[in-house]
This record gives C-alpha cells, structure tokens and sequence, in this order.
C-alpha cells in the first residue's frame, strides 16, 4: 500500500470549492447597452430588456456583482477572473445577451388591430364560387 505525501501541494476538494466561490463572490460584470442593440424600441421596452438582462445574469452568478448601465456604445466588462475563466464567462454573457434578445419577452404585445370576428363584422365569410 501507498502513502500519501501531504506536502506535494496536492488541494483537497473542498479548498477548491473554496477558490471557486472566492472567484465567484469576487466576479464584476458590468454591461452597457443602449437602444441600437434592440432596433426601434420604446423607452419601457429598452427598460423591461436591461431588467430581464439583469435578472438572467444574476441568475447565473448569483454571488457576482452585475450591473446594467447606458453607454453610447454596447459592451461589457469582468473583473475578478482572468484566462480561460475569463474567456468562459465572457462567451455566456454573449449566449446569455443573445437569448434575451431573441425571447422577445422584454417586448410589448403588439395589438392586432382587428381580430378575425372583427375583420368579417361578426359575419361569416362565404365563397361565391
């Protein structure tokens, strides 16, 4: 039977566990959006988007500190992680920004003016044929 020798700087799991919420409490994102990223939006779709992108990325770090601000130009920024951590993070922020968008949740309904009863004046359409 082997020994272990404890001093060949060999972590235990949990002070892994340990650097990996150190990393995850000290992780800064801060975005900055503006309305171009949308297209043609009304100010409380703008709003309703950087909350939903807020809420979305607090869900995945929940120990991060994020922050939605305005900037002339789109981007982001982290803090608290480098290298491939780094790289990881910023492509889920991507893929997370990019499911935002394309749920459209953040979007007012648009009213269909007139509904088919609507349309036909509550009478059915018949062929002359």
């Amino acid at each position: 039977m082997r020994k272990i020798n404890h001093d060949l700087g060999i972590l235990p799991a949990s002070a892994n566990w340990s650097a990996y919420n150190d990393m995850a409490s000290s992780l800064s994102i801060a975005y900055f959006a503006n309305h171009d990223l949308l297209g043609l939006v009304s100010e409380e779709e703008y709003e309703q988007f950087k909350s939903q992108l807020l809420q979305a990325l607090q869900e995945e770090w929940p120990d991060a500190t994020v922050t939605i601000d305005d900037d002339e130009d789109v981007y982001f920024e982290t803090q608290g992680i480098s290298g491939q951590a780094e790289l990881d993070v910023r492509a889920r922020i991507a893929d997370i920004v990019k499911q935002v968008i394309d749920s459209g949740d953040w979007q007012e309904e648009e009213q269909d003016f007139f509904d088919d009863e609507e349309e036909l004046g509550g009478i059915e359409e018949k062929d002359d044929y």
